[in-house]
């Protein structure tokens, strides 16, 4: 994952009630299938990560996800890399499990199946049918 920032532990510092107006971009999604789904199920797996800046400052999001009964799901919320730090309104960090949340409610936010998420399986399903 794509780490860098003008912080010495190269997070960078976001207020939680900021975090929906960061914009992101897709950068990449590929299949894995290493990744161990919960439960079993999955047809496909994969990964995908996203990059957007904020103060000028560059941040990842990336994340597992699966194909579980034809539904493209985020495997587990727990497992969101990222080099954003959520701040609270106090100043200081979120608790990991708050952070987490917030996290996972933002990335449901954004349009990530759809793009190249949808392609690569686009691509399966070509392959499997020649």
């Amino acid at each position: 994952m794509h780490r860098e920032g003008n912080t010495p532990d190269g997070y960078v510092r976001i207020p939680t009630d900021a975090l929906a107006g960061v914009e992101l971009r897709h950068l990449i999604s590929e299949k894995d299938v290493t990744i161990a789904v919960p439960g079993g199920g999955a047809t496909i797996t994969g990964i995908t990560e996203w990059v957007g800046q904020w103060r000028n400052q560059t941040v990842s999001v990336g994340w597992d996800w699966a194909v579980i009964d034809g539904i493209i799901v985020l495997v587990s919320p727990n497992e969101i890399r990222t080099n954003i730090l959520l701040i609270s309104r106090t100043g200081s960090p979120e608790p990991p499990a708050l952070a987490q949340i917030h996290l996972f409610h933002w990335i449901e936010s954004l349009p990530w199946r759809g793009g190249a998420v949808q392609e690569l399986l686009a691509g399966e399903r070509g392959a499997n049918q020649r």
